[in-house]
């Protein structure tokens, strides 16, 4: 899943990270539990969409996955996906539809590596006698915040944790006018002033993203979304638990001075955890589109065998390295340093018994009819 960042910017600050963001920074326990709770979303709304009969489907589908990376996952969705269609149409004896699917990432995502993987997948499809050949593949390039295929083209929507990423770092923050010290995003102990700044910018960017899927989706519709968020919605007391590791670990390696400690309080991250009820009062406010399920739950806890201080430094490297050389400098930040002190901040955690996981919500977002 990626996102973006903000014009000539955001493409190559979050561009590499995000391509390993599906793939790496959920643990192994919490994939396989977003997956299988986003088969059965998929699953219900294709039932949906077709309550009555098989046979009123259309002759070509459209199916998007916005941020879909270029790791394992990638074409996980999709093919939940195609399948539920295809398990409804046999189930009803009705010949099976086209299907117009579609990888989106931004444009410096590896989609040569996506591409490879489309001839195995493809061999692996069934095809009807009377329908060879009937999956299509599409990549489309460009930022979600925006539109990105024809109106009314689309059936079903998957985005699967990308929407925390911002489409920008608050413009606040990067002119100077806000300074969020001890910060890499709006945290526990951020001023309320830098707080609201990432809040607006969340609403923002969410309300063009519905926006823009509300014309490209058909009414009756479906957009899936999984999300990194909180549990309230007052930050004080609680914080981005995900986000306040990478926090810790710099500002520890400012405190034995193996990054500049003034630099890094100007470096700041286009991410941001809401709370369900932000979402809810932001998809209500823009209209396009009725809540039918939304849910939260917590990731893997300490303890958890798939959680390892190797394993938890691998991840916060592959999400933060590229935007922590640009910021930095080749020469300004030594990764295998940042390795290493966010290993003993993980152990440190694991042996007091501090640790935290993230929380995910699930939306299901139905469009409503236009008339």
């Amino acid at each position: 899943m990626d996102t973006l960042f903000h014009l000539a910017i955001p493409l190559l600050y979050l561009s590499e990270n995000f391509a390993l963001t599906r793939a790496c920074s959920l643990d192994a326990w919490t994939q396989r539990r977003v997956q299988q709770r986003l088969t059965q979303l998929v699953e219900a709304a294709v039932m949906d969409l077709w309550a009555g009969t098989a046979a009123t489907l259309p002759p070509s589908i459209g199916i998007a996955d916005l941020g879909c990376s270029s790791g394992p996952n990638t074409l996980f969705l999709v093919t939940v996906a195609i399948d539920a269609v295809r398990h409804r149409c046999a189930a009803a004896g009705s010949p099976c539809p086209e299907f117009r699917v579609y990888l989106n990432d931004l444009p410096d995502n590896d989609f040569n590596a996506v591409f490879r993987q489309l001839p195995a997948f493809l061999q692996r499809q069934p095809e009807p006698s009377d329908q060879p050949g009937n999956v299509f593949i599409f990549g489309a390039p460009g930022s979600f915040y925006g539109r990105l295929f024809p109106a009314a083209s689309l059936y079903l929507v998957c985005s699967s944790y990308s929407l925390h990423w911002l489409s920008r770092v608050p413009r606040e923050l990067t002119t100077g006018e806000l300074v969020n010290r001890g910060n890499i995003c709006a945290g526990r102990t951020s001023s309320p002033a830098v707080i609201y700044a990432y809040a607006r910018q969340f609403s923002t960017d969410l309300t063009l993203f519905l926006s823009s899927r509300a014309v490209e989706v058909v009414a009756g519709g479906w957009v899936l979304v999984s999300i990194k968020g909180r549990s309230t919605r007052d930050m004080s007391s609680e914080g981005c638990a995900m986000n306040d590791h990478p926090n810790r670990v710099l500002n520890d390696m400012a405190a034995q001075g193996l990054v500049d400690a003034e630099k890094l309080e100007s470096y700041n991250t286009p991410v941001y955890d809401p709370c369900a009820e932000e979402m809810r009062e932001i998809v209500d406010a823009e209209g396009s589109f009725e809540i039918v399920n939304m849910e939260s739950y917590e990731t893997a806890v300490a303890g958890s065998s798939t959680l390892t201080p190797a394993g938890f430094a691998r991840t916060m490297r592959a999400v933060h390295e590229s935007m922590l050389a640009r910021h930095f400098g080749p020469d300004g930040i030594d990764m295998a340093d940042f390795v290493r002190t966010a290993e003993a901040h993980f152990d440190r955690l694991i042996r007091e018994g501090t640790y935290r996981g993230a929380l995910m919500h699930l939306l299901s977002l139905k469009r409503k009819c236009k008339c």
